[in-house]
């Protein structure tokens, strides 16, 4: 395991999921920290909806040693079930995107039987929030639900999303300005708000790691994780949109997922400071915690499970600290700060 040449890949086949790793590789931000003897996989390692009972599986078929980007209940599933699967450091929060109902439903209650537009199955982090607000509501997500999967749903970046519920296609989806504006003006209810509910970021995809890199290659680690969160820093300046923009087209026309080359993400500037990336490398413990309760609750994970101890965060701990004691870099991460200072995270 010293001398082997490492195998990363992302989880999800998202193009989103690339631009960090990307960013950091053609900009030579790993070969600066000393990080450059591995091989990135960007085609997506599993679909989202098996990654909770097969992630660990794949990964082994693959010979992938760090995995990018999987989802927080992935990862706490497969190591409750004794899977040498660990969370090394953060990935993304909850994407901070409003809940709009159509005219009439004001309250989760009222969402019983009626349909919801997302782009995804499997345990993604927006949908579990909506999953547990549903509950709270008395409402089966599973039973009195109808999740309509489709790709119109993903970034709300086009006014399809506002037709489906123009049209009654769905009755509640998420939106972004300016199409929420126009939902608002049809007299659509904003429902759920998760800048509201989490300020500064609820933790929903993280990266993990095996047992062996974490201790017996912890200098490749901290190294990984240094470029990484240089890479984080990089994503979110909307200085970088144009080289950023210009990568998503060549990744899309890349893609063997014809979804994925028929969509866009970046639009604008803007989107960049927006992305919900954890420029620290952070998993916030309080929101782990809170994760593993919903999960045990749910019967996901056994009731005696410990959530803390899948957190193995001392490498990214130490490769931010690394970062932070660089005088050259403190330019960077003043910007940083200006853009965490305007959204929360």
């Amino acid at each position: 395991m010293a001398n082997e040449r490492l195998r990363i890949a992302t989880s999800s086949y998202h193009i989103g999921h690339d631009f960090a790793p990307m960013a950091a590789i053609e900009k030579g931000i790993f070969k600066e920290e000393g990080f450059d003897d591995f091989e990135l996989l960007t085609e997506g390692l599993i679909p989202n909806f098996v990654e909770k009972d097969a992630l660990s599986a794949a990964m082994k078929e693959r010979g992938i040693q760090i995995v990018l980007g999987a989802q927080i209940p992935s990862v706490l599933v497969q190591n409750s079930r004794g899977e040498d699967l660990y969370i090394v450091a953060g990935w993304r929060f909850v994407p901070q995107t409003d809940w709009y109902a159509r005219p009439g439903i004001k309250s989760f209650a009222d969402l019983k039987g009626k349909k919801i537009g997302i782009r995804d199955g499997g345990g993604t982090g927006p949908k579990r929030v909506l999953f547990n607000e549903l509950r709270k509501a008395g409402v089966d997500p599973e039973k009195d639900i109808t999740w309509v999967q489709d790709r119109i749903f993903a970034y709300h970046r086009t006014p399809h999303h506002v037709e489906a519920i123009r049209t009654g296609m769905v009755d509640c989806t998420a939106s972004n300005p300016p199409f929420s504006q126009e939902l608002e003006k049809m007299g659509c209810t904003l429902i759920l708000s998760p800048r509201k509910l989490f300020p500064h970021g609820k933790p929903m995809a993280v990266i993990a790691a095996r047992r062996a890199i974490i201790e017996e290659r912890e200098d490749n680690l901290r190294a990984f994780m240094r470029g990484i969160l240089r890479g984080f820093w990089f994503e979110r300046d909307p200085d970088n949109f144009a080289y950023l923009a210009d990568l998503e087209k060549r990744l899309r026309a890349a893609s063997p997922s014809e979804e994925e080359q028929a969509l866009s993400m970046l639009t604008s500037p803007e989107r960049l400071e927006k992305r919900p990336l954890p420029v620290q490398g952070e998993v916030p413990l309080v929101g782990l915690r809170q994760i593993g309760e919903e999960m045990k609750d749910d019967g996901e994970i056994p009731r005696d499970f410990s959530v803390e101890s899948v957190l193995k965060d001392n490498a990214a701990k130490q490769a931010f600290q690394d970062l932070r004691a660089r005088t050259e870099l403190e330019g960077q991460w003043k910007r940083v700060c200006s853009i965490v200072e305007k959204y929360g995270y």
